[in-house]
């Protein structure tokens, strides 16, 4: 018998152990087709990994014939847990849990499986309903996008789970059995079979047709597969998946073509990896259907599911509730930037100039403001084209490709990046003209703050700017005044031409 089977403590000694490490979550997904585990550093908003590893074990392989789990992934399994139990307690995380979903549950012997684990390496393993699946994922995706409204579809290998959200709440959920390795192995590999069987389920779901109009929030390795493709078929330029928004039309025509396409073509591309050929046709059978039923306004990927809601339900409540783009902007300042001045500082100084804005992209202001020092340790001579860069692809769900390209645009700027940089204008064209005049306006209003004030605390608040119809004024009361120079006066200029007024500093 293993070690840890004689302690019945081990889960104690383990958690009273990595309590001091100060807030590292685990979370093991045992899944139909993968076994993952994801560490991330918490307590935080944002979920960021600092360790993700899966392997694909094929748990739910034939058990639409069988009723059992695939003997050969239950091995890989086993030897899988144990190298993730036996990593995790080297980390050592603070709290960790393993969650199993459809082959495990539906498979007569899950309830052994489960147990043999806990056997083998001390940790209970929690076997998921299918509703409590779809709760999971759906709040995963609201962990990043709170007033989500529409379908949330999370597709497995061996379920596919649906929630209808309505501004941001629950209303109704259902699972079925049509994960993409069930799907193909009990249509006996026929589309027109498993398209009869994806019909007959969409039928029995009476809600289905509620969330007609709305966006479709898709989830899974399928879904993010499908993305990937999108991306390479259109030269589409920003390779962030998360967040990427297709329109129904283009999304129905893609999800169509993909459904009838060999594997062997779909091996051909790149963007498709080769384990996934064989059961993606049928993944994107299954999403097609759903955009046809429910004639969703948009496709809409996400990064964040099952294990993100995982990781949001056990943050305490006063993190569960703050602004994911803001938080995690907040944690970039605290860790990365100079000097003691506050992104809110600068934020309510330079807001005035940008009255125009939506009330929404407030929010955009302040996350700039709070990313505003985020390329000071970066060589001069590329300061800006890394800054650029970086933000951009920040590791965050729940921001539109839109509201990133508008912050690495006005980073870009802040930094004084000219704006030929091919990198910048492979992007631009995604953004309207409004929106990219107000990016610039962000930046060069950032660029002032800190020339102004040095990054020194307390400053800003002497000074104000204050904007009509057809000036733009600088006012600097006291010691501020001593503060004004060249460097000032010119990007005051830059920054009034940019509002198409006359600029005076009084």
């Amino acid at each position: 018998m293993p070690a840890a089977a004689k302690d019945n403590t081990v889960n104690d000694r383990f958690n009273e152990r990595t309590t001091r490490t100060g807030g590292r979550i685990g979370i093991v997904d045992i899944g139909s087709n993968t076994v993952r585990m994801v560490v991330y550093d918490a307590p935080a908003r944002l979920p960021v990994p600092i360790f993700n590893e899966r392997v694909s074990c094929q748990l739910g392989k034939g058990i639409g014939k069988s009723g059992k789990l695939n003997p050969d992934g239950v091995k890989l399994a086993f030897k899988t847990l144990g190298r993730f139990t036996a990593l995790a307690k080297q980390m050592p995380v603070e709290k960790f849990k393993m969650v199993a979903t459809a082959a495990v549950r539906d498979a007569s012997d899950g309830p052994e499986f489960a147990k043999e684990v806990q056997r083998r390496f001390g940790f209970p393993v929690e076997v998921l309903s299918g509703e409590e699946e779809a709760r999971l994922g759906a709040m995963g995706i609201l962990g990043g996008v709170k007033d989500a409204d529409g379908l949330f579809g999370d597709l497995g290998g061996g379920s596919l789970d649906l929630v209808l959200l309505e501004n941001g709440q629950f209303k109704k959920s259902a699972t079925v059995p049509l994960g993409h390795l069930r799907l193909a192995e009990d249509s006996g590999g026929s589309m027109s079979a498993a398209q009869k069987i994806a019909d007959k389920a969409f039928a029995e779901i009476d809600w289905l047709r509620d969330a007609a109009g709305h966006d479709f929030y898709a989830v899974g390795g399928a879904c993010r597969s499908l993305a990937r493709i999108y991306v390479e078929q259109t030269n589409y330029p920003l390779h962030v998946l998360d967040y990427l928004t297709i329109p129904y039309k283009p999304a129905f025509d893609l999800t169509k073509l993909i459904a009838g396409q060999s594997p062997a073509s779909l091996e051909r591309m790149a963007s498709v990896a080769r384990r996934r050929a064989d059961t993606l046709p049928f993944a994107s059978m299954a999403i097609n259907r759903l955009l046809e039923i429910t004639k969703a306004k948009s496709l809409v990927f996400s990064g964040f599911g099952l294990r993100e809601g995982l990781f949001f339900e056990q943050l305490p409540a006063n993190l569960r509730s703050g602004d994911p783009l803001v938080s995690v902007c907040e944690g970039f300042a605290q860790r990365g930037g100079r000097f003691a001045v506050h992104g809110e500082e600068i934020y309510n100084w330079m807001i005035p100039v940008l009255a125009d804005l939506d009330e929404g992209d407030h929010r955009l202001v302040l996350s700039a403001a709070l990313l505003s020092d985020i390329g000071w340790t970066e060589h001069p001579d590329y300061r800006a084209l890394h800054s650029f860069l970086r933000v951009l692809r920040l590791a965050i769900a729940g921001i539109t490709h839109r509201e990133r390209i508008m912050l690495a645009i006005a980073t870009f700027v802040r930094y004084n990046g000219r704006r030929r940089q091919p990198e910048v204008q492979a992007v631009r064209s995604l953004l309207s003209e409004d929106d990219l005049q107000n990016a610039e306006v962000i930046g060069l209003a950032l660029r002032l703050a800190h020339v102004l004030s040095g990054g020194v605390p307390d400053v800003l608040p002497k000074s104000a700017l204050t904007l009509t119809s057809n000036r733009l004024t600088m006012k600097l009361e006291g010691g501020a005044k001593d503060l004004s120079g060249e460097g000032v006066q010119r990007i005051f200029e830059d920054l009034a031409e940019q509002l198409g007024v006359k600029g005076d500093i009084a």
